[in-house]
């Protein structure tokens, strides 16, 4: 009996055992690297999670927790303002009132950092000594571009601030002094909001 096989069928089935194996490897390799992010990911995390006392949130990249009377989140996002990632930090303080935003352009053709400021003028005089004083702990304003903002829809006093690489995640000691710098800021803003609506009583 003649059991040789059609050279066709064999080459056929050769390949689809080499597509196969490809695709086994393929799989292998997006899980071995997907695990290895997240690893990643939560040992960057993972020391900004202990400074608020939180937990982290993996798949969507963010650390929630509390410092004090604040509930804190922070978290990588995608940029409003084109491609890239931002990294966000909030702080909880639903003070009411009107919103505002902080912008700081790093410097240009010799000219230093330039602000964008669109609020009340009054509270721009209360927030920017302490928004000035406050990034120069953690940033270089002539070099790099930030937002600090109020979301008075979602009560968020918020930084934003680029980030450079997918591991340019603040360190422990960096985002404490963000939140030192947020509170600050988040207590001025209160102030400010309550005094609006005594005077609109």
């Amino acid at each position: 009996m003649d059991f040789s096989v059609n050279p066709y069928i064999l080459t056929g089935l050769v390949m689809c055992l080499v597509l196969l194996i490809a695709l086994i490897g393929t799989a292998y390799l997006a899980v071995f690297f997907n695990r290895r992010a997240k690893a990643d990911l939560e040992a960057a995390l993972a020391p900004l999670a202990a400074r608020v006392s939180g937990e982290i949130n993996l798949d969507e990249a963010e650390v929630t927790g509390s410092l004090g009377e604040f509930r804190v989140f922070a978290r990588m996002a995608n940029a409003s303002e084109g491609p890239g990632r931002v990294f966000q930090t909030d702080v909880l303080d639903a003070a009411g009132g009107v919103g505002w935003q902080y912008t700081s352009n790093p410097a240009r053709d010799g000219i230093g950092h330039s602000v964008e400021f669109s609020g009340p003028e009054a509270l721009r005089a209360e927030l920017e000594p302490v928004i000035e004083q406050g990034v120069t702990a953690f940033l270089d304003p002539d070099s790099e571009r930030f937002r600090v903002e109020y979301l008075v829809d979602k009560g968020f006093v918020r930084l934003v601030r680029a980030m450079r690489t997918r591991r340019d995640i603040p360190t422990e000691d960096v985002f404490a002094r963000q939140l030192d710098m947020l509170t600050a800021v988040a207590d001025r803003n209160r102030s400010y909001m309550q005094s609006l609506a005594e005077d609109a009583r």
